[in-house]
C-alpha cells in the first residue's frame, strides 16, 4: 500500500492505494468446483439504492450496486465477467466496508 495526498478545492486528503495489483490477486478459488470467486466490497459506507440480483450474468464494467453516501450516488462496477452468486444486502440497507456487496463467480 502506498499513501498519497489529493488536493480538492484547497483541502488536502490522504488515502492509500494498491500498487501493481492484478484482478486475479483479488479473487479466491472455490475448492469444490475450482471456480474463481470475487467479492466486491463497498468503497464507502452508505445506503444501498440499487443492487443486482442473484444468478444475473454480468460483464466487466456492469454496475452491480449504487450506494448513496454524503448525498452522492456511487456506482460500483464489476471487475470481471461472470455470474452473481450471492448478494449480501437489500435496497435500503446500510452498507459497511467490512462486508461484501456481492460475490461473483468468474466465467
Amino acid at each position: 500500500m502506498k499513501e498519497i495526498e489529493i488536493e480538492v478545492d484547497g483541502i488536502v486528503y490522504k488515502t492509500h492505494v494498491r500498487e501493481n495489483v492484478k484482478i486475479e490477486d483479488l479473487c479466491t478459488v472455490d475448492n469444490q468446483n475450482n471456480s474463481r470467486i470475487f467479492e466486491i466490497f463497498p468503497p464507502i459506507a452508505g445506503k444501498i439504492v440499487e443492487i443486482i440480483s442473484v444468478d444475473t450474468k454480468i460483464k466487466k464494467g456492469d454496475v452491480v450496486a449504487i450506494i448513496e453516501a454524503m448525498k452522492m450516488f456511487n456506482r460500483i462496477y464489476s471487475p470481471v465477467d461472470g455470474t452473481v452468486r450471492s448478494v449480501n444486502y437489500l435496497a435500503g440497507d446500510n452498507a459497511v466496508r467490512q462486508r461484501s456487496l456481492v460475490v461473483i463467480e468468474k466465467d
